[in-house]
């Protein structure tokens, strides 16, 4: 089977699609497009000019899934929505628009999806995983299997650069500013201090673009196809950033879309490396997305997904709370919700179904033995407890009427018989 989750980020829209196995999940298609959504705030508030956007964006994500013959497809939302305070409103337009469910994530499992997509790189020596996004910033130890211990900063390079920076990119004392703001939020959670980490690993698009540029500043290639890149070398990139000549001509030419956040994800990377005091950096290509589909298909996470092979209507939309339930048992909690399998019936309908139908054995016994012993009046019951003073009334010819009260009246008339 092939599945596919859609994230709604900060700053981008974007999608990855898998081929499915009982043995593996592979990759086969990946794609992004740019929608900064905090731009379209009103106060907190998602304004109707971005839910058009979002609905637009997620519209054409979701054709692209048909294309690849994507057969379950999951719809997430990170900390854009979180910060949203109309998220309702903007989960039913989503909803009736494009019959997609939406997953809002909170931080801590959004970091925890980050940790299980690049587990593989808690081989190294104290590793460290940072998430640059754009409204907040994730962070890990790679050798802690917990989500609980996730940190989860409501950092991002757009709010920072909201606060901070009053042009296009930052300069070196308005990355001074950014610098003490994260060490004070950095201050708060509770990872370990100083040299605690030798190596951090770098998620998500922006850090990617970041690695670009500084594969371009410093001619280095991926070594055995990791994009690794050295502290000394990485402190030279984010001094060139602030305040080189070329800079927006280095950007420009390895990642144009990224000109305003590359400066600052860069000093923010920067600042916690040296708190961590790693000297090795990779960059990696995995987070959010792949993470929250292996522990969907592994039936670690509850959440809403669409069945395409349900002919793409609303009722294929459910919940999924049996373990395994989206990756390989998704189609049967669509029968709960279109009423053909036995079990929603079952718990949910015998009561009402027994009052309804009039011919179960059931509905009489309980509702009609008093008004059946009302109507029989023949019945041998009745007359004796309801029916004997109204009967010895209208019955005179009755022998035992008067058998009972006749028997003075009788008296009388055999002595006048006499006389």
């Amino acid at each position: 089977m092939k599945y596919s989750v859609i994230d709604i980020s900060s700053s981008s829209i974007s999608m990855i699609a898998a081929d499915v196995t009982a043995r593996s999940a592979e990759i086969v298609f990946k794609d992004r497009a740019s929608l900064s959504l905090l731009h379209y705030l009103e106060g907190k508030s998602l304004s109707a000019r971005g839910i058009d956007k979002l609905v637009e964006a997620v519209i054409v994500m979701k054709g692209k899934c048909a294309e690849l013959g994507v057969d379950v497809l999951y719809l997430i939302a990170t900390a854009a929505l979180r910060a949203a305070e109309n998220f309702d409103q903007v989960r039913a337009e989503l909803l009736e628009r494009t019959g997609l469910p939406v997953n809002l994530i909170d931080g801590r499992t959004e970091a925890y999806c980050d940790y299980v997509a690049n587990r593989i790189y808690s081989s190294y020596e104290k590793a460290a995983l940072i998430d640059i996004g754009g409204a907040s910033t994730e962070i890990c130890d790679l050798s802690v299997d917990d989500r609980n211990k996730m940190i989860s900063l409501d950092v991002g390079i757009i709010n920072l650069h909201k606060k901070f920076v009053e042009e296009i990119q930052p300069n070196e004392d308005e990355a001074k500013g950014i610098k003490k703001f994260v060490l004070r939020k950095l201050e708060k959670s509770e990872l370990p201090g100083d040299a605690a980490f030798n190596t951090v690993v770098l998620v998500g698009a922006t850090n990617l673009a970041l690695y670009d540029v500084y594969a371009e500043y410093t001619g280095d290639a991926p070594e055995d196809g990791a994009r690794t890149m050295s502290y000394k070398k990485f402190k030279k990139l984010t001094k060139h950033l602030l305040s080189g000549s070329s800079r927006s001509k280095l950007i420009l030419e390895t990642a144009p879309e990224k000109l305003h956040s590359v400066g600052i994800a860069a000093v923010v990377a920067k600042t916690l490396i040296k708190r961590f005091g790693a000297e090795n950096i990779v960059a990696s290509d995995r987070g959010v997305k792949e993470g929250y589909l292996e522990l969907a298909l592994a039936g670690k996470l509850e959440g809403a997904f669409y069945d395409f092979s349900k002919g793409g209507s609303f009722e294929t939309v459910v919940k999924s709370t049996a373990p395994a339930a989206p990756a390989k048992r998704g189609r049967k909690p669509v029968a709960k919700e279109e009423g053909a399998a036995p079990a929603a019936p079952a718990k949910r309908g015998r009561k009402p179904a027994a009052k309804e139908e009039g011919a179960a054995p059931a509905a009489p016994k309980k509702r009609g033995r008093k008004p059946a012993a009302k109507e029989a009046e023949s019945a041998p019951a009745a007359p004796k407890k309801r029916g004997r003073k109204p009967a010895a009334k209208d019955a005179e010819s009755a022998p035992a009427v008067p058998a009972k009260r006749g028997r003075k009246p009788a008296a009388k008339e055999a002595e006048q018989t006499e006389q």
